[in-house]
């Protein structure tokens, strides 16, 4: 038994050291100029996907210094008020691809030359492709600044490093960046699960949570006595990754799951594909995520699940105790420099009472990699193959519509069941003005505050493409967005002023559009939707004295307002 395990360890240790040791140490240097302070590091569970590069601190402000890791050339530039916001992507020799987010500004040459292509499209979000060897860049010259454009939640640097071929992130971590930790991750929670009808654990067939207690490497279950399990079982993992100098809690590098000794299931986050991401809403338990705001990671894998980061699964990680025997689970994770936490506990296995059972395919029985179908006269749903991790029952109930909705109100299955694809919905339209049809949409009701899901009018239905579970219904929008200008009105001296601000904002159908115009000339306007804020840096296209300035607003349902003032520069 010794040497099995000492075997195991030693297979685990000569891997975790090859990642460590195929990547360039000294090719890159760091992409700003003091010391590199984590928020987020790589694969780190994000909502729908894994974080795919590492947040960089810059002290809660904007304007740090911006540098490129090493020689070479740009190929994209990205402007969107979502996602990266403003972005850099620089082309290196040696294979990788640098990836620089969330900036607040440009240096000075592509400044210029991506606004002189926002105002030839007139249009604020851009995505730039420079021409090979346009513009190259030097180690260590400032291409940028850093910011909070984007979907960013406060300042700091997105940083990434992908495969060039083949446009995967890759862990940066593993470029021998100068970043100290000496932390081991922290273990705080057991979920086991009985996962066919006849399983238990401690004789129920429900899943049980455990809270371990321990610290260094070395954890263990406050309860002393062995958790008794009978029939195909799973286990998840609540875990987190800590940082010298950091209070941040970040994700996990490595998760691996043992039973006597045996390895059933890896997950290493060195490298994944953009197109897999979402796959994560299968590897955690996503009802007790909805339900409690925690992230377990599960050691047991749903058929529908192709995450490339999962290895060495074992019966896709469900485990049968089908005996008499103590056997002992082991929880080992490592972040990225191979510090490394182990929790450790004893299995009671007793022999089922009868055979396992699959569930029952009874009433709507939807299987994951098939096309599945619901309809009846108020609703019809379609779902393409794949669109779910794995097969189950669909439910489906319908309650009367409120005040200010024009249809039933459509409980479609659970909101903990996750969705990989999105799926095409129609929902019968009742008592709908005829002169409205243009102003429906669908509603998500499953919270207390409806959130659009949009749509359109057709032969008595509203339809639209949707990727969650919830509660359902029609509404209308015919409410236009507010403008709010916050420094200027009209016949205003702005001498001086190196921008104009406003707040936009709408309550159902969201922001679809805008566009503001100089003297009736276009003119590029910042646009920030996590702040509701637009705003205009002065430039060439204000002129000496009077200017009409003008901006309109529309909705996602076509309602239209406008702000129109002279001001005088």
């Amino acid at each position: 038994m010794r040497k099995v395990i000492l075997l195991s360890v030693f297979f685990i240790s000569s891997v975790f050291l090859y990642s460590q040791d195929k990547y360039p140490k000294k090719d890159f240097i760091a992409p700003v100029d003091f010391k590199m302070l984590l928020s987020g590091n790589f694969g780190e569970l994000r909502g729908n996907h894994f974080h795919s590069g590492i947040d960089i601190k810059t002290g809660g402000e904007s304007g740090k210094k911006i540098y490129a890791i090493a020689d070479g050339y740009i190929s994209r530039i990205k402007v969107s008020p979502f996602g990266f916001g403003k972005a850099i992507y620089i082309r290196h020799g040696n294979g990788y691809t640098s990836v620089y987010g969330h900036l607040s500004s440009f240096n000075e040459r592509l400044d210029k030359w991506v606004k002189e292509q926002q105002y030839s499209k007139e249009s604020f979000a851009v995505d730039l492709y420079p021409r090979v060897n346009q513009f190259m860049v030097s180690q260590g010259e400032v291409i940028a600044l850093s910011g909070n454009s984007g979907g960013s939640a406060g300042p700091h640097l997105h940083f990434e490093i992908r495969d060039t071929r083949s446009e995967k992130p890759i862990n940066p971590l593993l470029f021998g960046f100068e970043i100290k930790d000496y932390i081991r991750p922290k273990i705080k929670g057991l979920k086991i699960y009985p996962l066919t009808k006849g399983s238990s654990v401690n004789g129920k067939e429900v899943p049980w949570e455990f809270k371990p207690e321990g610290w260094g490497m070395v954890y263990r279950l406050k309860r002393k006595e062995p958790v008794v399990v009978s029939g195909e079982i799973g286990f998840a993992i609540k875990a987190y990754d800590l940082m010298n100098d950091s209070h941040n809690n970040v994700g996990l590098y490595s998760v691996e799951l043992l039973i006597d000794s045996s390895l059933v299931f890896k997950h290493e986050i060195e490298r994944f594909a953009f197109s897999e991401t979402r796959y994560i809403n299968s590897y955690i338990d996503y009802a007790h995520y909805v339900d409690h705001s925690e992230r377990y990671q599960r050691g047991f894998v749903d058929e529908g699940n192709k995450l490339s980061t999962i290895k060495n699964v074992y019966k896709n990680g469900k485990v049968l105790f089908n005996d008499d025997k103590i056997h002992t689970l082991i929880y080992e994770i490592k972040d990225a420099y191979g510090n490394t936490s182990r929790l450790t506990c004893k299995l009671q296995s007793r022999p089922m009472s009868g055979d396992l059972v699959e569930e029952e395919k009874g009433g709507q029985w939807f299987a994951w990699d098939k096309e599945n179908h619901f309809e009846n006269e108020e609703i019809k749903l379609k779902f393409k193959p794949g669109s779910f991790y794995e097969s189950f029952n669909f439910e489906y109930s319908a309650e009367e519509g409120g005040e200010d909705l024009y249809s039933n109100i459509h409980c479609v299955h659970r909101e903990q069941v996750p969705l990989h694809k999105p799926y095409r919905m129609r929902i019968k339209t009742n008592g709908l003005p005829k002169e409205l049809t243009s102003k429906a949409l669908i509603v998500d009701l499953t919270e207390e505050t409806p959130v659009a899901v949009g749509g359109s009018y057709s032969d008595g239905f509203v339809k639209a493409d949707h990727r969650g579970f919830g509660k359902f219904a029609v509404a209308i929008d015919t409410i236009p967005p507010e403008i709010k200008a916050l420094n200027i009105h009209d016949r205003k001296k702005i001498s001086g002023y190196k921008k104009i601000s406003f707040k936009i904002k709408d309550e159902c159908s969201g922001i679809d559009s805008y566009r503001g115009t100089l003297n009736g000339q276009w003119i590029l306007m910042d646009y920030d939707p996590k702040n509701e804020s637009l705003t205009y840096f002065v430039d060439h296209k204000m002129n000496n004295g009077k200017n009409t300035f003008k901006l309109e607003v529309v909705d996602g349902k076509n309602n239209k307002s406008e702000f129109k003032a002279d001001v005088f520069f």
